[in-house]
């Protein structure tokens, strides 16, 4: 046998080795192509584009401007529809060119081997390489038209900047879709993938740049693809280009993103799998909140020794965030200068507040009230509970004795006005009569994902630690009535196919009783019952009159402010204090720190928004009551007030003023201005009734119970009123402290 013919045979079964290494037609059609994921706002702005060594979209060919089509065939690959998988008359122009010139100026590869090379194969430049990408080319037209094998190409090639195919590059260049591009911008991406990095628009070959991009327009015109007025037109018109690296849009709230999907899904699937992040982030509100978070802080750094703040903006329809300010400036400089971050730093730029784990203070005690307010406790806002200084058992040695903020006690008052007053002994009574794991339980339903563990009775002022951004997402769920859509904090989310991997778009779901919020809002959004605290001009309402609910709250010491409240359209939570946890000045409660910054961004928030009242449920009753008796009106009385009172939760012989709406008749009949019996069976108005009898009364607090003699506590003056709640049980039985004893204060503000 001849050498050559020993050459050819083992060239032969060298190419047979090298073909079945290939490979097949499936795995072409099926392979996984790395995508980047990406954010998008509520009006569909990309926020941000989550990759790792490519940045990539894949978009069709109908969806790539024809101009980019078109400049990428005259500089490429003029005859690409006309010849097969490589072009010998090509790869002889290139080596005649670039001898005669001296430098490689034009290539021989076809875009399919080009496409081959960039996508499917490796590196290294071997000769095994080469026999491979011709092989490959030849399989690939077998198997795809050119259509298709354009549009993997233009998916595929690298322009710089990490961008990989013409949609990622467009909109890291020019800020656009590459359906957008005009003539001068086509014919500048067109020109880069022969040098991504040599060509950067940017770096300092820049005029290199423009003379490929020259030459493009100059081949578009030789080939027929424009004019020559449109080739000197778009070799003279001004083409800008974005910024290598643009400044981070929403930082905290991008961060959060990140976070979340990188725990759920993985660092890779999020930087590769081509995910889209449907969110409900609001652009203006998001700026709006950047800018009063940044305000309000510098003032109370001033004014209060407070160096940060944040702020949480959540739509209640929906429980999505519109807004996040983790801190009063992501590109700052960490305060004090020379402070040890994550020591001794009063602010730390790269921490996101919203999302760390804080003492909420007062702000908390909602969750007690409306678990009282619930079928199963069947409290009222007229439930009368006593403030008076109490020993609530011993923990640790030490005897647990809360004290309001001012050291103040008030005797017997309602509900009411012991929220409005944010006063501290009736909040732990009511934690106390509902139970710890029942206020835990409901603050879990609402959104809250802090476990809340091993805080005892300290739960109600804020003794476990809970994060703003929960802490506004269940306060907008009460704001909705209760109702809630807590499956995603995202709209939806979906992956490169296009298949939905969340969806929170559905009916909202009812977590807690609407009569039970209803009863809550009630409170929250009563600014004359909170006065005797807070005084008519505080920052807790809005100028113009419109139904807001708020809570603020302080925690020990000042270490930390908040102001949480809600319209129907809208729920905001404010944070402030300082990273290291440090002191901010004595009397800096929240309605100094926190309520100034939330009423500035919520009255700007609502400059356009109608005021709405909150939607009042079927189940709720309006009761008249004597203001001065707090007892149902009588022909003496002179002061009346409604209030609205959940239908489980009547108590005996009141005067009702409206009957519950859309309720069956056989629960309430007719009874305007009628005096009702509820103990089972009655007829009022001659419409039969058949009213559900109360919920049972909670059970006793089971644990031991000193009294002070009579004389040594406060006796309140007017009568105990019939409001409290299932069988008229008022809230039980307290623990007084001994007397000589030393109490030490813990309040909440």
């Amino acid at each position: 046998m001849s050498v050559f013919a020993v050459i050819g045979v083992a060239s032969a079964a060298y190419l047979v080795v090298v073909n079945q290494s290939l490979p097949s037609f499936e795995e072409l059609q099926n392979r996984d192509v790395p995508e980047s994921s990406k954010l998008y706002a509520r009006d569909g702005t990309l926020i941000y584009e989550f990759y790792g060594e490519y940045k990539r979209s894949r978009v069709d060919k109908e969806r790539i401007s024809p101009h980019l089509i078109n400049a990428t065939l005259a500089i490429e690959d003029k005859d690409f529809y006309n010849h097969g998988a490589i072009s010998l008359p090509a790869i002889a122009r290139a080596l005649r060119a670039n001898y005669e010139t001296g430098a490689p100026v034009q290539g021989g590869s076809t875009i399919t081997q080009q496409f081959v090379k960039n996508a499917l194969l490796d590196r290294k430049k071997l000769y095994s390489r080469k026999v491979r990408e011709i092989l490959l080319a030849y399989k690939v037209e077998s198997h795809f038209t050119k259509d298709e094998i354009l549009e993997l190409y233009l998916n595929e090639i690298p322009y710089g900047r990490n961008s990989y195919g013409a949609e990622a590059a467009a909109k890291v260049y020019f800020g656009k879709s590459a359906s957008e591009l005009n003539l001068a911008e086509s014919a500048y991406l067109a020109a880069l993938p022969q040098a991504p990095s040599y060509l950067s628009p940017t770096g300092p070959n820049s005029a290199a740049l423009d003379v490929r991009k020259d030459l493009v327009l100059q081949r578009m015109f030789e080939q027929g693809y424009i004019s020559e007025h449109e080739m000197y037109q778009a070799r003279t018109v001004p083409v800008a280009f974005m910024e290598n690296k643009s400044k981070l849009v929403a930082p905290y709230f991008v961060a959060w993103v990140q976070t979340y999907l990188m725990d759920k899904y993985g660092e890779e699937f999020l930087q590769e799998g081509g995910l889209k992040v449907y969110s409900a982030l609001d652009m203006n509100l998001q700026a709006l909140a950047e800018e009063v978070v940044k305000e309000g802080a510098e003032e109370n750094r001033i004014r209060n020794r407070a160096h940060n703040a944040a702020l949480v903006a959540v739509d209640p329809s929906n429980s999505k965030v519109v807004a996040m300010a983790g801190g009063k400036d992501f590109w700052a400089t960490p305060e004090p200068a020379g402070c040890i971050v994550g020591k001794n730093c009063r602010f730390e730029p790269n921490v996101n507040v919203a999302t760390s784990q804080r003492q909420p203070g007062s702000s908390f005690k909602p969750y007690a009230y409306l678990t009282a307010f619930k079928p199963e406790h069947g409290y009222t806002p007229l439930s009368r509970v006593l403030d008076v200084p109490t020993v609530f058992g011993v923990s640790g040695g030490r005897p647990y004795i809360p004290q309001n903020y001012d050291g103040s006690s008030h005797g017997l008052i309602t509900i009411r006005k012991a929220l409005a007053g944010s006063l501290n002994v009736p909040a732990v009574r009511t934690l106390q009569a509902v139970g710890v794991e029942n206020v835990v339980q409901t603050a879990h339903d609402l959104g809250i994902t802090s476990p809340m563990k091993n805080c005892g009775l300290s739960l109600v002022l804020g003794g476990c630690e809970i994060r703003l951004l929960d802490h506004t997402v269940a306060f907008s769920v009460i704001a909705n009535g209760g109702k809630g859509n807590l499956s995603s904090p995202f709209i939806r989310i979906e992956d490169k196919h296009g298949s939905i991997l969340e969806d929170s778009t559905g009916t909202p779901t009812q977590v807690v009783n609407p009569e039970a919020v209803y009863s809550l809002i009630s409170v929250m959004s009563d600014d004359q019952s909170r006065q005797f605290v807070f005084g008519p001009n505080n920052p807790l309402n809005f100028p113009d009159g419109r139904p807001v609910a708020a809570k603020t709250g302080t925690t020990q010491n000042w270490k930390d402010g908040w102001a949480m409240g809600f319209t129907p359209q809208l729920a905001v939570g404010v944070w402030t204090g300082n990273n290291d946890s440090s002191v901010m000045r004595a009397g800096a409660d929240g309605v100094f720190t926190a309520a100034p910054i939330w009423q500035k961004f919520m009255i700007a928030a609502h400059q356009n928004l109608p005021a709405r009242d909150f939607e009042v449920p079927a189940g709720i009753i309006q009761v008249a009551y004597d203001r001065y008796t707090n007892r149902p009106v009588t022909r003496d009385s002179n002061n009346v007030r409604m209030e609205p009172v959940p239908w489980y939760a009547i108590p005996k012989d009141i005067q009702i003023s409206a009957a519950p709406r859309n309720l069956p008749s056989t629960l309430i009949g007719p009874i305007e201005n009628q005096s009702i019996p509820l103990n089972g069976q009655g007829t009022v108005g001659g419409a039969s009734t058949n009213i559900p009898s109360p919920a049972p009364a909670p059970e006793p607090v089971s644990e031991p119970v000193s009294v002070l003699p009579e004389q040594n506590y406060y006796q309140p003056t007017f009568p105990y009123s019939d409001m409290g709640g299932p069988g008229d049980q008022e809230i039980p039985p307290m623990v007084f402290p001994t007397q000589n004893f030393t109490t030490r204060p813990n309040f909440a503000y």
